[in-house]
């Protein structure tokens, strides 16, 4: 499900190869904010250049729900999963009608938030009935690269 952002994919080229200022060596990394990264639902596909309309309405928060918990790093290559947090994340329909859930965004805490990753759920859309839950349980989402 999780796949990266054109942005993402730019820095970790740019950072690792010969793009930087002086010849032949590697250019900078952009660090994300370091704040809690939060997960950001979404009616409409997210694509590697574009996030997805977020959802709105009672239950949920714009701009997305936090981290409360680090996942553990990755080491000689190996995924992160995530979210690490016991409960997982969960939001309840409050707003009146269905939400159609069809993706979600991995972004920092910046008042204008980057993007890092990005999944489209499958079988969606998700269909959430007013006054329903959906959760994404703990360790539900596996971000790697190969």
């Amino acid at each position: 499900m999780a796949a990266i952002a054109n942005a993402t994919i730019s820095n970790i080229l740019n950072a690792t190869l010969p793009t930087g200022a002086s010849a032949g060596q590697p250019g900078t990394w952009t660090a994300l904010n370091a704040g809690q990264m939060k997960v950001r639902l979404n009616s409409t596909a997210s694509t590697a250049s574009a996030y997805g309309t977020e959802l709105s309405g009672t239950g949920y928060t714009a701009g997305g729900s936090s981290i409360t918990t680090s996942s553990t790093a990755s080491s000689s290559g190996s995924s992160v999963t995530l979210p690490a947090m016991a409960a997982g994340l969960s939001w309840t329909n409050g707003s009146g009608s269905s939400w159609s859930i069809v993706s979600l965004d991995l972004t920092d805490n910046a008042g204008t938030p980057v993007r890092s990753w990005f999944g489209n759920f499958n079988g969606q859309p998700i269909s959430v009935a007013n006054g329903n839950t959906f959760q994404v349980a703990q360790n539900a989402i596996t971000v790697s690269l190969t």
